[in-house]
């Protein structure tokens, strides 16, 4: 029992730490559109008032602004639980895709040995490769280089 609660909060912990720091993040963007709306043109000199409050107090301003249904708040607090939540079902199901099988391999992709490559790839007999390499070559390139190479060698003989 000790141990399956142990590897939850092992497991859930990046998720409730991302979720903690989002909502703070929330707060303080929320308080500061607060005290942008109310102190207008003078906010630059309350600001850092306002900042260090809401990084001292939290908690009390969350459910302050909480319990004043102060759209911004519970618009960014929803965005980032939303977030959160994708980002762990998207994180588990990468987790869960990069598992390996029994084959020590990822997906559907298996290590070959020797006899399996050299039948796929190197299963070519010499009578195929003559037919390939003959039908892959154009014959009239084939004697303009023979001619050219001929005339460069009767040329360093000189």
């Amino acid at each position: 029992m000790k141990s399956k609660l142990l590897n939850a909060v092992k497991a859930s912990w990046p998720y409730l730490l991302t979720l903690i720091i989002g909502l703070y993040l929330a707060e303080i963007l929320a308080g500061s559109v607060m005290a942008l709306s109310r102190y207008k043109l003078t906010f630059a000199d309350h600001m850092p008032t306002v900042l260090k409050q809401l990084a001292l107090h939290p908690w009390h301003y969350y459910n302050l602004y909480l319990g004043q249904k102060k759209p911004v708040l519970i618009i960014v607090s929803v965005a980032v639980i939303l977030y959160t939540i994708y980002f762990a079902l998207k994180r588990n199901s990468k987790h869960k895709a990069w598992e390996t099988a029994d084959t020590e391999t990822h997906g559907s992709a298996t290590w070959g040995d020797l006899k399996e490559l050299s039948d796929h790839y190197f299963s070519i007999k010499t009578n195929d490769l003559t037919t390939s390499f003959n039908e892959s070559t154009n014959g009239d390139i084939l004697k303009s280089l023979i001619e050219r190479e001929k005339q460069t060698g009767t040329d360093k003989g000189e």
